[in-house]
């Protein structure tokens, strides 16, 4: 039986466009550096990310913008990360996907949960931002818990609430992260692949993993919980 949701917040909650990275550029003018470099910059940030591994699995912001100074050859001071952090969650939130009459019928049935692969803290004033914040119980971040294509990250998300996998089901766009891993551990998983273009079975190929469900909006997610779960 299902008794806890977790949700993807990068393309589930709301739409992440490469377009937004120009809210980096009130960071960079904020130090004075070049605001042009908002896309670069962007860029590198999903590099560090993708750099990150089994043994070093965690989100850091001086690994961060040493990983950034080093790749770009800049000069950056360590603060620009926090004054990004601030234009993420201030802004970058224009694209709600989910309506908010299934997050309150879902917040009503289940505990909910945001589990992302980026600050925590970061993530939580976005869901403020859109008034969506008091659906969910916690935010679990890359920066304390790390990265979800590591199993031992899920393993401490539910150690942390006392769950069993079994108990749990994960929606998100990622096949790898929000799909895989979930479902080797036992959890339930849906693949929200809202533009068509997230089911790429190559990503998987070597895990054995099939029995997952692919969804295209959440008017149908909410179904297939409430006919399932």
């Amino acid at each position: 039986m299902i008794k806890n949701i977790f949700i993807d917040l990068d393309n589930t909650i709301i739409k992440d466009e490469i377009e937004d990275a120009e809210y980096y550029r009130n960071a960079l003018e904020k130090y004075g550096y070049n605001p042009d470099d908002c896309y670069i910059l962007c860029e590198t940030i999903d590099l560090y990310e993708a750099s990150l591994t089994e043994d070093n699995p965690c989100y850091n912001k001086r690994e961060c913008m040493e990983f950034i100074n080093k790749h770009l050859n800049k000069n950056y001071c360590y603060e620009l990360v926090d004054s990004i952090n601030e234009m993420i969650g201030l802004y970058w939130t224009k694209r709600v996907m989910i309506p908010e009459d299934i997050m309150r019928k879902l917040s009503e049935k289940y505990n909910l949960y945001v589990f992302t692969n980026y600050f925590g803290e970061t993530q939580l004033e976005r869901l403020k931002t859109i008034g969506y914040d008091k659906y969910f119980k916690k935010v679990f971040g890359a920066d304390e818990y790390g990265l979800k294509k590591f199993n031992k990250s899920f393993r401490k998300v539910l150690d942390e609430i006392k769950a069993k996998p079994e108990e749990c089901l994960f929606i998100g766009d990622s096949l790898m992260g929000d799909v895989a891993i979930p479902k080797k551990i036992g959890m339930e998983a849906i693949l929200f692949d809202y533009d068509g273009s997230r089911n790429d079975k190559n990503l998987i190929k070597d895990m054995n993993v099939s029995d997952y469900k692919v969804m295209t909006d959440f008017n149908q997610i909410f179904e297939l919980i409430e006919n399932m779960w």
